[in-house]
């Protein structure tokens, strides 16, 4: 099965996937090629606490053709000065347990932000967080316990948080390590929106947790109909 993942602008084949420009940032969809694979239910049968209603498996997310849970973000070119990320404190980025899952399941962190971890669930939930492999803590959260605060993780940009609960087997979320707040995570229709980009060249990353990464080179021109140069990026899989 060929899988392809389309981050794009005007393209003239027939795997489309368009990044229109829009002031001061650009905008695009994410676009899914060839058959979409089944969401197998996942069993949560071991922990009535979990919830009755059906859940589906997050690993690939196609709706239409477009890709959900993709995150793009800017990894070259020159932002300008006053929207990098500040040395100070951030404000953490808040990631709830609920219905045995995470919200959000995809996010970025930029230097000086952590993440607070809450559990909403009548039920107990460890909170496992590994870099390249290593753990780096594994921390009980019973059910009504307070939030557990974890500092920004020491690493490079590009680095992937990876967040599991040792109870669920089936709960996973990913935190991308950035060096800027130009970033976006991809929703149902495979959208996303980057703003605040002055006119120049750029480079988009597109981080899939299971289909990998594909980098774009995108132009943000200085007249008023602003482009983004023609690309294609694939994603493939046996």
């Amino acid at each position: 099965m060929r899988l392809v993942a389309v981050v794009a602008a005007l393209l003239a084949s027939t795997a489309l996937a368009r990044a229109e420009p829009v002031p001061g940032g650009i905008k695009g969809t994410v676009i899914f090629e060839g058959e979409a694979p089944d969401r197998p239910a996942i069993d949560r049968k071991s922990d009535p606490a979990c919830g009755t209603a059906t859940r589906l498996s997050d690993d690939i997310v196609v709706t239409k053709g477009k890709l959900a849970g993709v995150v793009v973000r800017v990894t070259g070119g020159t932002p300008p000065p006053e929207r990098v990320a500040p040395k100070d404190s951030l404000p953490p980025v808040v990631l709830e347990q609920k219905d045995c899952g995470y919200a959000p399941r995809l996010f970025v962190l930029i230097p000086g932000q952590g993440v607070t971890v809450r559990n909403s669930d009548n039920t107990f939930h460890t909170i496992t967080g590994t870099l390249h492999g290593k753990q780096l803590f594994n921390k009980p959260q019973p059910k009504q316990a307070a939030d557990i605060a974890l500092g920004p993780p020491a690493g490079r940009p590009g680095d992937v948080l990876e967040l599991a609960c040792n109870v669920h087997p089936w709960m996973h979320a990913y935190g991308v390590l950035g060096d800027n707040p130009f970033h976006a995570v991809t929703g149902e229709d495979g959208a996303f929106e980057i703003t605040g980009l002055p006119p120049g060249k750029y480079t988009l990353e597109a981080w899939h947790p299971i289909l990998g990464t594909r980098t774009l080179d995108v132009v943000i021109g200085k007249g008023p109909n602003k482009a983004i140069a023609n690309a294609r990026l694939s994603f493939r899989r046996p």
